[in-house]
């Protein structure tokens, strides 16, 4: 969440509320609004357009920034020496006045909560006041609400509490009271019960707790509740038609101790508004339907000119994800000197564009990746055409057996167009796609494992000890496929390579590269003099020779020849004896048939000429993203006086041809 902005929206709103109440506050004064009902309305609807003013006002659209997506190239991220196990946690400015905001909201709730707790128990310990006073039924009788009463020792003020089952706490003494102070007293609580104004108080406090820290909504509150003892006030004493006695009743209550502070509900008394409360019940107020018509339309055409003005001078930003979350993307960059028409791309959230899913085929879950009990989520960037098609995909985050899965299942979902002004446009956004196996308990991740760093690339690759060079894929070559893939390998304190991520690449490529990362060997890394985990980023890069893809995509090649006669190859070609060589022979056609004699074939004939390999891995059923047989040979080279050296061989397929493999290191 982008706590800045929020922040910024915020003092926006703010200042808007406090310009609105500012004028709001004026107004009264000036038009000599008076009468409590017509205030009561009128600070209640202030407080309401203020609570809507973030709805019902445009919100600015930040300007987003057009990229250029034509000369980015491959990122390489180098990172410092870090211990990533204690990351450590900055506190910004932003993120702790969030959490102030925050801690005094839920310090107020708190609040509201004790009160009300502290009410029920109020309501636990009172006694039920029975029977009733006559001063009490005659009121109950023309209000025409009958609650019951409860007196309580707790309270210095009487109070109305309850919605659906609203009752009345006195304090003690309201037994011993005079006949008149009792009816003053209970006719104002009445009132209370039947306007429902305990619902009313409940809703204020929300407010207030979540606003807490602005004047303008306290002072907006603390009218509404003098408006509305106001209004209690009047319609007491024109129900009882007897002035004094509620006065003394008021004066009394101002006397009284008690812990009221604690209540959020209507209180008989509340002492800072005891004066005016006075001055009104004094003084008669009137209006004439007329004058309330006409102070009410200038208020109207005031306050929302002031609204206005006040979204205009400090407007709510919207941040990029909620403004279309669209951002213009050349494409073609000779378009404009080809003639041909600019296509845009629109980039839209993940949210947005998974709203336009129609269909989508559930990736296969790759074998060995449950063999090996490798879970995780694929990050994908796409790319949508005005169709609804997946066009490009490419791989943002994964671990490298699960990425060729999720790309072949992305590239077969569907999309509805997305339609802007009447026309559809092609757009692109990320997709997420998750591997999860059955029992998760086969990652067995651990919450406290060992202490990892981070090493720059440099740093890593001078750690470097044995390195397998990866087989180019058959498949990527017959498409003239080149480029880099980047992994975040990490090592354990052997210096053996424990896991291995994706971060990005052609998914044709992932595989090979991975096959080839995961069998590197480092030299141990220390901390503090002990050898720790240790992780960093790998690039590998694949790049085609256009002669020898050529001849590779070439039906006529004799791809075994061209590999058993490179100079590369020489050492291999080693002088064998005829026994030997029928021995071979034998072996290739007992070993390696397969519709044509075994040492007529690919790898009938690399044994024949080369021998046995140090090394076989074979994989009979596919596996590391393939979904076809393949074997790995190699051949490895430590004669004395001379460099070692591994050389690789590759057969894919059914029939097992070979791939002319990579100059060996």
């Amino acid at each position: 969440m982008n706590f800045g902005l929020w922040l910024d929206n915020l003092l926006a709103y703010s200042l808007q509320v406090a310009g609105v109440a500012g004028v709001a506050t004026v107004l009264p004064l000036v038009l000599r609004l008076r009468h409590p009902t017509v205030l009561l309305h009128y600070w209640q609807a202030l407080l309401a357009a203020c609570l809507l003013l973030p709805f019902i006002q445009p919100w600015r659209s930040l300007p987003v920034e057009t990229l250029s997506l034509n000369n980015i190239g491959t990122v390489q991220i180098q990172t410092t020496f870090a211990v990533a196990a204690a990351d450590p946690v900055t506190l910004s400015l932003p993120n702790v006045l969030v959490a102030v905001l925050v801690l005094g909201a839920l310090a107020r709730l708190s609040w509201l909560a004790v009160g009300f707790c502290r009410l029920r128990l109020y309501v636990q310990k009172a006694q039920r006041l029975h029977p009733l006073p006559e001063a009490v039924v005659e009121m109950c009788r023309l209000v025409g609400v009958i609650p019951p009463i409860y007196v309580s020792n707790e309270l210095g003020s009487p109070v109305a509490i309850g919605f659906w089952k609203p009752l009345i706490l006195v304090p003690d003494r309201f037994r011993e009271m005079p006949h008149d102070l009792q009816k003053a007293i209970s006719c104002h609580e009445l009132w209370h019960v039947r306007r429902n104004d305990w619902l009313s108080s409940l809703l204020e406090e929300m407010v207030v707790a979540i606003l807490w820290f602005h004047p303008a909504v306290w002072w907006l509150t603390s009218r509404i509740q003098l408006s509305r003892e106001q209004v209690v006030d009047r319609l007491v004493l024109k129900t009882t038609g007897e002035h004094k006695p509620y006065l003394d009743a008021l004066l009394q209550m101002a006397l009284a101790r008690g812990r009221t502070e604690v209540t959020f509900a209507p209180l008989f008394l509340t002492k800072h508004h005891l004066t005016q409360r006075v001055a009104l019940i004094v003084t008669e107020v009137a209006m004439s339907r007329t004058r309330i018509a006409i102070a009410g339309a200038v208020s109207l055409t005031v306050l929302s000119l002031t609204g206005t003005l006040a979204t205009r001078a400090f407007p709510l930003e919207s941040p990029r994800s909620e403004a279309l979350q669209v951002a213009l993307v050349a494409q073609a960059p000779n378009a404009a000197a080809t003639g041909a028409p600019t296509v845009s791309t629109l980039a839209i959230s993940t949210e947005e564009l998974s709203q336009k899913l129609l269909s989508r085929v559930i990736p296969r879950y790759p074998v060995e990746a449950k063999t090996r009990g490798v879970q995780g989520e694929v990050l994908l960037a796409v790319n949508v055409n005005v169709k609804g098609e997946v066009e490009n995909v490419q791989i943002k985050k994964g671990h490298p057996l699960l990425v060729r899965a999720a790309v072949d299942s992305v590239r077969q979902w569907k999309y509805a167009p997305y339609i802007i002004d009447d026309a559809a446009v092609p757009v692109s956004s990320t997709v997420f796609v998750n591997f999860a196996l059955s029992d998760p308990a086969k990652q067995g991740d651990q919450p406290n494992g060992p202490t990892t760093i981070r090493l720059g690339g440099n740093v890593m690759a001078a750690k470097l000890v044995s390195r397998i060079e990866p087989v180019y894929p058959l498949e990527a070559k017959q498409k003239g496929v080149e480029g880099e893939v980047l992994f975040e390998v990490t090592i354990d304190e052997q210096g053996e390579v424990i896991e291995v991520q994706v971060l990005g690449g052609n998914a044709i490529l992932v595989a090979a590269a991975y096959d080839a990362v995961r069998h590197w060997r480092y030299t141990p890394v220390f901390l503090n003099g002990n050898p720790v985990r240790a992780k960093a980023n790998v690039s590998i890069k694949f790049e085609l020779n256009p002669q020898s893809a050529a001849a590779e995509s070439s039906p006529a090649a004799d791809v075994p020849a061209a590999v058993i006669d490179a100079p590369q190859a020489e050492w291999l070609r080693r002088p064998r004896s005829e026994a030997e060589h029928q021995r071979r022979v034998e072996y290739a056609n007992a070993r390696f048939s397969s519709g044509v004699s075994g040492s007529k074939g690919d790898r009938g004939r690399v044994y024949v000429e080369w021998g046995p390999p140090d090394q076989i891995e074979s994989h009979p059923s596919g596996g590391l993203g393939k979904d076809y047989p393949f074997e790995v040979w190699a051949y490895q080279r430590s004669e004395q006086g001379k460099p070692a050296a591994m050389f690789f061989v590759s057969f894919l397929g059914k029939e097992y041809r070979l791939v002319a493999p990579a100059v060996p290191k």
